[in-house]
């Protein structure tokens, strides 16, 4: 499991996806129809859609955690930990530019076309029993919080570790996203201005949190629980 030096930075990195997703996928929870009016019930069907969404975080973090293992296993642990806290910090300098980079590269436009394809497809055909299915497909939408999530993901050194550290990412996002519609909010440019300036800040903080990790981390332990090969004399 995740030591608390590595939840904490997938909460923080929660929140601050969240207050990037207002503006980037509000319109989206927006777009999901609700069967009901209460906003317990409300509350509950958007649980679902969540729910599928941090279920194809989970997945994610697990396939980057068990990658970090094996690099981990290479003996570069250390420097993937540091590398991951100076990644968060080039993000928070370079505000989004990262992700609109990721999205140029060859072939990604047309994968995240055919996620889009496939939500409306969703949202059109039918809407109120694919709230989980959308939730599952939104977790593959292009977003610079998620790609932040999953270099500390790789960080973690292990599958378990990877999918626990990108599922506590996504219940970092929930409260505020929640809101949306549980109030049927959608915020102002100028209010999405103003809680976006916070996203730099929060960023720097993980990265800075995991260059400590990375500096401090205790090499020991790792390698004790490696086996080490070498010849018994009789």
């Amino acid at each position: 499991m995740p030591s608390p030096t590595l939840i904490l930075p997938a909460l923080l990195l929660g929140l601050a996806g969240s207050l990037h997703c207002v503006g980037m996928c509000g319109p989206l929870l927006l777009a999901i129809p609700l069967r009901a009016k209460e906003k317990w019930d409300i509350t509950k069907q958007m649980l679902v859609y969540h729910s599928g969404r941090i279920l194809t975080y989970a997945a994610l973090g697990i396939l980057f955690g068990l990658l970090g293992k094996g690099l981990a296993l290479a003996g570069l642990q250390k420097v993937l930990s540091i590398t991951a806290g100076v990644f968060m910090l080039g993000m928070a300098l370079m505000a989004w530019k990262f992700e609109q980079m990721v999205t140029a590269l060859p072939g990604f436009g047309l994968f995240t076309q055919k996620v889009k394809t496939g939500i409306g497809g969703l949202l059109r055909n039918n809407p109120n029993s694919s709230t989980f299915s959308i939730g599952l497909l939104n977790g593959l939408l292009p977003c610079g919080m998620v790609y932040a999530a999953l270099a500390g993901a790789l960080a973690s050194f292990g599958g378990v570790e990877g999918g626990v550290f990108m599922a506590f990412f996504g219940l970092g996002t929930l409260p505020l996203l929640l809101m949306v519609n549980i109030f049927s909010q959608s915020f102002g440019i100028n209010v999405r201005k103003k809680i976006r300036m916070a996203q730099p800040v929060l960023l720097g903080i993980v990265g800075i949190l995991l260059l400590q990790r990375g500096l401090n981390l205790d090499l020991s332990l790792f390698e004790s629980s490696v086996p080490k090969a070498g010849m018994d004399c009789h």
